[in-house]
């Protein structure tokens, strides 16, 4: 009888698979001749929806990024040199735990892998001009999409404090990744 009442307690708490996050990264040049650099990092939450951030920015030192969860928009920031940052955030309650899940993420493996996959690691594209304006905008992007994120979840959360610190986290390994150009 033991046997019995254990097994169910075993399986009921055994963590379920997440795979890891999958970013791409890629380039291109726009039909006004700016060149551009996108990368994504798609990864699985704690409940099983699926989180993507979006990083897009170009030799004019501007961009976006965005956060989706299972296709919902929670968060956007959009860069420019000249006019600065402006940010959106989901007010939607339903938002604000998908955007504590996924800020979580952010601030470990699907956060690195975006930024990982953004900065790259050749030293040919952080040295270059082009690759110099885009690892700028991406900072400031990657700021505004964190700071979003921090917005939407703490909008209808309790544990705002939670929000505030997985925010922290993220922000940082931001920093300390997109600040790795040439000067």
């Amino acid at each position: 009888m033991l046997v019995h009442a254990i097994l169910p307690l075993v399986f009921a708490s055994a963590p379920t698979y997440q795979p890891p996050p999958r970013a791409v990264v890629n380039e291109y040049t726009t039909s006004d001749g700016h060149r551009t650099r996108w990368t994504s990092v798609t990864y699985t939450l704690p409940n099983g929806e699926t989180a993507e951030v979006v990083i897009v920015a170009d030799d004019t030192n501007r961009g976006d990024g965005y956060l989706y969860v299972d296709g919902e928009a929670i968060a956007h920031t959009s860069w420019d040199a000249a006019t600065g940052v402006s940010n959106w955030a989901s007010s939607d309650p339903a938002a604000s735990e998908l955007a504590q899940a996924a800020l979580v993420a952010l601030g470990g493996e699907a956060g690195a892998e975006l930024l990982d996959a953004f900065a790259g690691d050749s030293q040919t594209f952080k040295c270059s001009a082009w690759g110099k304006k885009v690892l700028r905008a991406g900072k400031y992007i990657w700021a505004g999409v964190v700071a979003s994120t921090t917005v939407a979840c703490c909008a209808a959360f309790p544990a705002c404090g939670l929000c505030a610190g997985a925010g922290a986290a993220a922000a940082g390994i931001g920093t300390d990744a997109l600040e790795d150009y040439c000067d």
